[in-house]
């Protein structure tokens, strides 16, 4: 039982990990779903409820990061919301194609398009609101994808725990 636990781990955390790199996916919650499955599997005896519940709060601050990151970046370099608005629609039909960075060129793609059509402002305010979703996108990948790798860390520091015998049993 103890290699199906280390093989749901260890898969939900490299699955994580990528999904981490699609805009407004929360890769972290897949990594999550992978401790909570070792977990169960080794009837708590190396990932204890404080462990979970550490991975679940990372896991919580990074999904609602990779969520509005394209979003809050746009607003901040003087976007409107019509850009916003496409990029998360464009990372969505993105990622029905099976072609790497096909989420990434759609989300910019139709956050530029809705862009234009939605503020009907200068050209300078809708490229700025591309180029902040797009930021915005890359900040939110590179905290999802930090926070995967502390959901493994926080298994890994339990594994040692338990092995090292400061667990109780």
């Amino acid at each position: 039982m103890w290699s199906v636990a280390w093989m749901c781990a260890i898969t939900g955390l490299g699955l994580g990990a990528m999904a981490s790199l699609v805009p407004g996916f929360p890769g972290s919650a897949v990594a999550l779903l992978g401790l909570v499955c070792f977990a169960g599997l080794t009837d708590f005896t190396v990932l204890g409820e404080e462990a979970l519940v550490l991975a679940t709060v990372i896991a919580i601050f990074a999904s609602v990061g990779q969520i509005a990151g394209p979003a809050v970046g746009s607003r901040s370099m003087g976007g409107t919301a019509g850009v916003a608005t496409g990029a998360a629609l464009g990372a969505v039909i993105g990622t029905f194609i099976p072609v790497p960075g096909a989420a990434w060129v759609c989300a910019v793609l139709l956050g530029a398009g809705l862009g234009i059509v939605a503020t009907r402002k200068s050209v300078l305010s809708w490229l700025r609101g591309v180029i902040g979703a797009a930021g915005g996108c890359c900040v939110s990948a590179g905290i999802d994808f930090l926070a995967v790798l502390a959901l493994g860390g926080i298994l890994a520091i339990s594994d040692y725990m338990a092995i090292a015998g400061f667990l109780p049993k």
